[in-house]
């Protein structure tokens, strides 16, 4: 893994800055050639002070720091990019590594992987992994992104009051806007998703419609991306379907799925799609929405 003050080093150097220069009234010189050896460890406020010396923004240092440390760093989006391709061998290969540590993190990972594996109909869930998540999320004061992904994965398997309560309060904190990265599957839809998708099971469709209606007001305001984009219509569309107004629904969906086909989007994708339509879609409906055979 690589440490911090080889990151630093990595900057200095890049910028011809030497030590003695770096350092100067911030740490000693002895310190900071220490620091970039992986020696020592430096409080946050000296880190600060030395970026600021070398004209490195703290993101800048954030993003090459995760790149070098991909392999034991940021562990949740590789998770959701398995989950989200349908790829169960990588999802299968994570549990097992994660079965073998020890923890309370760790604990709580196995379950999300189960939670993944489960909604692919893979594995299961049993009444113990829930109640563990129910009480850590009663715990809970200050969330961060992992909780946001658990919530996010366990949506579906939560008690339903429980479940619209912590979505309620994180409304109220303002946790689901801006607080947080926005990546290519950003939190704030994944979590609007698999919400609506709940609603959706169980017949709410007034309150889906509402949710619909404010993820689309909030992606509105935003700057426009394909996959989002797709994904509204898409869930529009399987919430006009669902309300028997069939015709404009699956124009939506196959609007959706365009989308994902035109900008060549991975398979595993487009086929996880076709998996989970399926349980609203009739056969032929279904076909009808992923035929691109016109398209060229």
């Amino acid at each position: 893994m690589t440490k911090i003050g080889e990151i630093f080093k990595i900057f200095r150097t890049g910028k011809n800055i030497t030590l003695k220069e770096a350092s100067q009234n911030i740490v000693s010189y002895p310190f900071l050639s220490k620091f970039e050896r992986g020696l020592t460890d430096i409080s946050f406020t000296h880190l600060l002070e030395l970026l600021d010396r070398i004209n490195v923004q703290l993101s800048e240092f954030e993003f090459l720091y995760s790149k070098y440390n991909a392999d034991n760093n940021d562990l949740l989006p590789s998770f959701q990019s398995a989950y989200q391709s349908g790829d169960i061998v990588m999802l299968k290969h994570h549990l097992q590594t994660w079965q073998h540590k020890q923890g309370k993190f760790a604990e709580l990972q196995v379950i999300q992987l189960k939670m993944m594996l489960s909604t692919l109909n893979i594995d299961s869930i049993t009444k113990s992994d829930i109640l563990i998540l129910e009480a850590y999320f009663k715990t809970i004061h200050n969330w961060t992104f992992f909780e946001l992904y658990l919530f996010g994965h366990a949506i579906p398997f939560l008690e339903e009051k429980f479940m619209f309560h912590l979505f309620q309060e994180l409304h109220q904190k303002g946790i689901l806007y801006d607080n947080f990265r926005y990546d290519s599957f950003s939190m704030l839809f994944y979590i609007y998703n698999n919400i609506i998708l709940f609603m959706l099971d169980h017949n709410h469709l007034d309150t889906a419609d509402l949710l619909i209606q404010r993820l689309t007001y909030y992606f509105n305001q935003q700057e426009k991306d394909y996959y989002h984009r797709a994904r509204i219509f898409n869930l529009q569309g399987l919430a006009l379907y669902l309300q028997n107004k069939k015709e404009l629904g699956l124009r939506l969906i196959r609007k959706a799925n365009l989308i994902s086909y035109l900008s060549e989007h991975d398979l595993k994708f487009i086929n996880n799609e076709k998996r989970y339509l399926s349980k609203y879609l009739t056969t032929a409906d279904l076909q009808m929405v992923f035929d691109f055979s016109e398209i060229t």
